[in-house]
């Protein structure tokens, strides 16, 4: 008889970080019912923006929590799709650590760019509203993908076909968010139609495209 040695890859943070996020998800039901609740409507109804988009509750610990779960979810979703188009290895903590460290790092540097050019036009009232609306509907996609992607972890079958639908449809959604938005402070938009270019071109489409640009070549 003779032992053959299996190799056995410990996938176990990635359960740690799942039960994390829904435990974390449960707290922030129960301390913050009202506006929990009030957020799952997001999709159908803008009330929550309307209740909450004061600019001294765009930043509570409410909202932070959420774009941490919606960090996570962005990595895992990230850490996936790498994985089923063979560049990467989806159990290998390391990897999701350093996307996780990216995305953070890219969206802490934008929004301090974004604030600080706000302070620079004096648009800080508009930019604070604009900031919660994207920040709304991009938790609302964090926590919709943690679910998702918490399936799609532990499912074996990995298609390259459908990893890139996936990131058509991640894609088409960011594009709406976009569309919810302009149509939301249209008014403010058009009366300020440069500046809003302006801040497509330098803050939303370039660090995107620097972004894909970096993965695909590294």
């Amino acid at each position: 008889m003779e032992l053959i040695k299996r190799a056995v890859q410990d996938n176990s943070w990635a359960a740690f970080l799942f039960i994390g996020s829904f435990i974390l998800l449960a707290i922030l039901k129960s301390v913050f019912q009202k506006q929990f609740n009030d957020f799952l409507g997001l999709i159908f109804t803008n009330k929550y923006i309307k209740l909450y988009s004061d600019s001294n509750l765009s930043l509570n610990w409410f909202s932070f929590f959420l774009v941490v779960i919606q960090l996570i979810s962005f990595s895992f979703f990230f850490l996936i799709i790498l994985s089923n188009l063979n560049y990467i290895n989806k159990n290998d903590f390391s990897v999701f650590a350093g996307i996780f460290l990216i995305l953070s790092v890219f969206v802490t540097g934008k929004y301090l760019i974004e604030k600080g050019i706000a302070n620079l036009f004096n648009i800080q009232s508009f930019y604070n509203n604009f900031l919660f609306q994207q920040l709304s509907y991009r938790a609302y996609l964090g926590l919709a993908l943690l679910f998702i992607t918490f399936i799609m972890y532990y499912t074996s079958s990995a298609i390259d076909v459908f990893s890139y639908i996936f990131l058509i449809i991640f894609v088409i959604i960011q594009l709406i968010i976009y569309l919810i938005s302009f149509k939301f402070f249209q008014k403010e938009i058009l009366g300020s139609l440069f500046y809003f270019i302006l801040y497509l071109c330098t803050l939303e489409i370039a660090p995107y495209y620097f972004t894909y640009y970096w993965f695909t070549k590294y």
